[in-house]
């Protein structure tokens, strides 16, 4: 089975107007019929290439997906490791809650790293994989661009699956002031690792990326992305202000970012992305 190769072009976003004080983009009512089991494949690959890494195991885990004999002793038992990472086995699933925020990140990801470039002139340089499963502590994502005068700058990101109970403001607000408070906690947890093998240009950044944190720097910025249903799309900016309001310093548009996906019953499709990869084992 080949999988798509873009997300972006299948997500109908919406962008913010020039007026917004927050640069953000919604998107995903689109995902229906067959539209919605493409993507379900992709992400479902993705969380696997997270997973396995440059492990045989991926291989193994594709032809069992696209039809091929499941493996057994010794090589069932290392697919379904890797498995149980984000989405648990069958027989011992992992909890809806986190398997819906698991696959929020990795749709994040997915979008962040196919945006090459950015409304502001932004280049992308990097963006570091997300943690293979939603619960280990830290920073959920960071992502590192050139700015139009050559310059490295950094986004550090919050994701959340949406809390049925309230607004998405809520899930956003939510996130904007847990990444207020531990910010710098999940920077020095990201970077750190970073400056062992990042040189040149890149590895200065990182080597001061706590740093810039701090000072609020013009090189500095935040983003929010959340995963919900379609019912709870946000109608316009003010669902977003929560952003400027906890991170005032940062001034330009850009610094605050958002996405949120508001899929047709989102944890149905969060369900199937688990189904897919299940159906390797």
């Amino acid at each position: 089975m080949s999988t798509p190769t873009f997300l972006t072009p299948l997500l109908g976003l919406e962008e913010s107007t020039v007026e917004s004080k927050v640069e953000y983009v919604i998107g995903g009512l689109g995902l229906i019929d067959a539209t919605r089991e493409v993507v379900a494949q992709l992400i479902a690959d993705d969380a696997m290439v997270v997973a396995c890494g440059a492990s045989p195991v991926l291989d193994r885990w594709r032809q069992r997906r696209d039809g091929g004999p499941a493996a057994t002793g010794p090589q069932l038992e290392a697919v379904k490791a890797f498995v149980a990472i984000g989405f648990g086995n069958p027989g011992s699933p992992k909890n809806v809650d986190h398997v819906q925020g698991h696959v929020a990140e990795l749709l994040w990801h997915r979008m962040v790293a196919e945006r090459t470039v950015c409304r502001d002139g932004r280049t992308l340089v990097d963006a570091p994989p997300i943690k293979a499963d939603a619960l280990e502590p830290g920073g959920d994502g960071l992502v590192v661009y050139g700015d139009l005068d050559g310059e490295l700058v950094f986004r550090l990101w919050e994701i959340k699956k949406h809390d049925a109970s309230g607004a998405v403001s809520k899930t956003i607000n939510r996130a904007a002031k847990q990444l207020r408070k531990r910010g710098h906690h999940y920077l020095a947890k990201l970077a750190g690792p970073a400056t062992l093998t990042a040189q040149g240009a890149l590895g200065e950044l990182y080597d001061g990326m706590v740093d810039l944190w701090f000072e609020r720097s013009e090189r500095a910025g935040v983003g929010v992305s959340v995963g919900a249903s379609s019912e709870h799309r946000p109608r316009g900016r003010n669902a977003f202000k929560s952003l400027r309001t906890q991170f005032p310093e940062f001034a330009a548009a850009a610094q605050t970012e958002s996405i949120v996906l508001t899929i047709p019953d989102f944890p149905e499709f969060a369900d199937r992305v688990k189904e897919v990869v299940w159906s390797g084992l």
